[in-house]
């Protein structure tokens, strides 16, 4: 009797044990399985049933009496074949003949999302690229994406980053997220055990994430590859310098895009998405992968900010105060900034004493004791982590994006978000991400809607500035659950990206 393997999931110091198979669905030791339309089989008249493909032989479930499929690896003729689904456990597609608005899916299943809706350029929302009556169901999981357009109204752009409806493949998910778990004649037993939909623990800002390759394919392997993808800022660096905000097995990640170990531990530096692939070859030459994504989850308000060039560019990330409309940077423009209300290199890094007087409490180092040391401090040293803070300051390093943070926002602050040219005089086009409570809300700066004329570095006060957006924290019993972002345009206007010279006004 051939039974789907428990798959051990390994993370870190972390285990997880889960079954591959959902009820009534995969592998079984049943010889002869019911014929179409009886009880227990599939029958394509039933209503809301979804039958991916005619029932043929060598294609789909067994019919009654027909011999098994022969010839695949992973099959066991002499004792199970795939088990057939009745209609009513698989899920309706849900395509209409229209699209709605909002809801990030594929109403009219055209192959676009959102198609035709108005939106905020900037603003991302979770989409879902696959019949909307797949979404989360098996293997799915939604990607992001963001409006784009230079005027007053944008218009939804690809949705990416997520995991959509493919050939199902004998790997203990519903890859073809139909609601039943490897349906395929082939798959008495699964070739390769991939972590699906929660499985896998989030992820921190700063910490050492390590997956385990030996957890999903226990066999004999010639070669594994991992390789990521990350979210904004991670494909602007990697297109312009050939890095990455990220590191993979603790490797400079100047040249190194993908690694080749059976385990791999990985470093990133905010939050978001990561989509992995995991590719193996077995020691008998047949390739298996495994496609998942790792959720990064950071507390509170985040924003992270990058840039496209690199040398002799300096761009740094301001942060205003809620409730107050002073000028940014100090009123003294000297070395030391007295201004406590404009968090940013100068005086927000370790230990931040001046930060205090924004009124929210220090937090567990846990959140930043991973981060870079910026002007050689670190928050582990402090034994906890300031909020606000800057954890990142990045001086003319290309592959590094500056952020700041608030890990315990108050419900309806309001933050004001500003991007300054400090030296250098390389036109440069800076890329601004937020994040609330975990998930990126809004991307600003993003091909094909690039920042233009910043190219003047002024040092203290002076040079370009971007004020970006003012982004107001939603927080229910003290967990931040998401936010408003407003941007921001010049005086006067409805659209465009606000971006003067020499001017510290607010």
């Amino acid at each position: 009797m051939t039974r789907k393997r428990a798959r051990v999931i390994v993370v870190g110091m972390f285990a997880v044990a889960a079954m591959g198979a959902g009820a009534g669905c995969g592998p079984t030791n049943i010889a002869n399985p019911p014929p179409p339309g009886s009880d227990g089989g599939p029958n394509p008249q039933r209503d809301g049933a979804v039958i991916d493909a005619p029932v043929t032989p060598g294609d789909g479930p067994a019919q009654e009496d027909a011999p098994p499929p022969v010839g695949d690896a992973h099959e066991n003729p002499d004792s199970c074949v795939a088990t057939t689904c009745s209609g009513s456990q698989l899920v309706n597609d849900g395509c209409g003949d229209h699209e709605i608005c909002g809801d990030g899916l594929d109403n009219d299943c055209n192959g676009l999302v959102d198609d035709g809706c108005g939106c905020v350029p900037g603003a991302v929302q979770p989409c879902f690229k696959g019949p909307p009556g797949r979404r989360n169901v098996g293997a799915c999981v939604d990607g992001t994406q963001r409006c784009e357009g230079s005027g007053e109204f944008g218009a939804w752009g690809e949705c990416q980053g997520g995991i959509w409806p493919t050939t199902e493949t004998c790997d203990t998910q519903d890859n073809d997220c139909n609601g039943c778990v490897d349906d395929d004649p082939r798959c008495c037993e699964a070739a390769i055990n991939c972590p699906g939909p929660g499985d896998l623990p989030e992820a921190a800002p700063f910490a050492d994430y390590t997956l385990a390759g030996t957890a999903y394919f226990t066999g004999a392997a010639t070669s594994w590859k991992w390789e990521v993808t990350g979210g904004p800022c991670d494909q602007l660096l990697y297109s312009t310098t050939n890095k990455v905000s990220y590191t993979l097995n603790g490797q400079s990640t100047t040249s190194v895009t993908s690694a080749t170990n059976s385990h791999v531990t990985f470093r990133p530096t905010l939050s978001g998405d990561y989509t992995f692939k995991l590719t193996v070859v077995t020691a008998s030459g047949e390739t298996l992968t495994c496609t998942f994504i790792v959720h990064v989850r950071g507390p509170g308000f985040r924003v992270e900010m990058c840039w496209d060039t690199t040398g002799q560019t300096d761009i740094d990330l301001h942060v205003h105060k809620p409730g107050t409309t002073t000028p940014w940077f100090s009123t003294t423009l000297t070395g030391t900034d007295t201004n406590n209300d404009d968090c940013y290199y100068m005086n927000c890094k370790p230990p931040a004493t001046a930060m205090t007087g924004w009124g929210y409490a220090n937090t567990s180092v846990d959140e930043c004791k991973g981060a870079p040391a910026p002007g050689g401090a670190t928050w582990t040293g402090l034994g906890y982590c300031r909020n606000p803070r800057l954890d990142i300051d990045n001086i003319s390093t290309p592959g590094v994006a500056e952020n700041a943070n608030v890990d315990n926002p108050n419900d309806g602050n309001t933050f004001r978000v500003m991007v300054h040219y400090y030296s250098g005089s390389k036109v440069t086009h800076p890329l601004v991400n937020v994040y609330c409570g975990g998930r990126l809300t809004s991307t600003y700066g993003a091909a094909p809607d690039v920042v233009g004329g910043f190219s003047s570095g002024g040092s203290w006060g002076a040079g370009t500035m971007w004020r970006v957006a003012d982004v107001t924290t939603h927080v229910t019993a003290g967990t931040t659950t998401g936010c408003d972002v407003t941007p921001l345009h010049p005086a006067g206007q409805t659209s465009g990206y606000n971006v003067t010279n020499n001017d510290r006004t607010y």
